[in-house]
């Protein structure tokens, strides 16, 4: 499978689509981290996923919402691109070579939120705390079902990935508790974009934690539950 982030069309969509078009498996899932789009302009997006399913038609698309991606255009982005499978805590099974594949997509959490939100959401920080509690749950409740888990978020899932960016800024990057999460109840792999200037892999305890955002690796991340990292660069 291949993954990437903070796409930002059309900021960094050239390095993207150069990196697609280098691509020669066709991949069972294309995973986004968010960040898709720059600034709520959905109009974006159409290229991006254009491009996509003009290289692989067979290839499943499959998203969650990046803070770009503001809250008011999700309807749009899901009634406009209807062929994407858009996760919003929650979860959806695909079966990858005669295996079962459980993708949980979330925007994430933050440890702080920005001066905005808390400016802007009205209890942001309990829907942080409510949304980290539920991806807990999904993870839980999928591993009893599934083969393979995939918990896929646009916000940093790990302090290891954010090496690179500065340390007083994690906290608005990342969340300690989902970390924890992820160490309590250990998906087979996390991807996450948001952190430009991180790491683009770290092993959390022998889980895969990826950085797939796209001004960080430069290309497209191939995934493969073998714990290996390749970027098409």
């Amino acid at each position: 499978m291949y993954a990437a982030s903070d796409i930002h069309y059309p900021h960094y969509f050239k390095i993207f689509k150069d990196s697609l078009d280098r691509l020669n498996e066709e991949p069972c899932l294309f995973l986004f981290a968010g960040d898709i789009i720059d600034k709520g302009k959905v109009e974006g997006a159409k290229f991006v996923f254009e491009s996509i399913v003009k290289r692989f038609n067979k290839t499943k698309i499959v998203a969650t919402f990046g803070n770009d991606e503001w809250n008011e255009t999700w309807d749009t982005l899901r009634n406009q691109y209807a062929y994407v499978d858009w996760i919003v805590d929650d979860y959806k099974v695909y079966l990858c070579d005669n295996t079962s594949i459980a993708v949980i997509g979330t925007p994430g959490a933050l440890d702080k939120p920005t001066r905005w939100q808390l400016k802007n959401i009205n209890n942001i920080e309990e829907i942080y705390n409510e949304r980290i509690k539920k991806i807990r749950e999904l993870i839980i409740n999928t591993k009893k079902s599934y083969q393979r888990i995939i918990l896929l978020s646009h916000y940093a899932l790990s302090k290891l990935t954010l090496k690179g960016e500065n340390p007083y800024s994690y906290g608005e990057l990342y969340s300690s508790k989902m970390e924890k999460v992820i160490l309590e109840t250990r998906p087979d792999v996390a991807i996450h974009g948001h952190a430009h200037k991180g790491t683009a892999f770290a092993m959390l305890q022998n889980i895969p934690i990826y950085n797939v955002a796209i001004p960080l690796v430069k290309g497209v991340t191939k995934i493969k539950f073998s714990k290996t990292i390749e970027t098409f660069l």
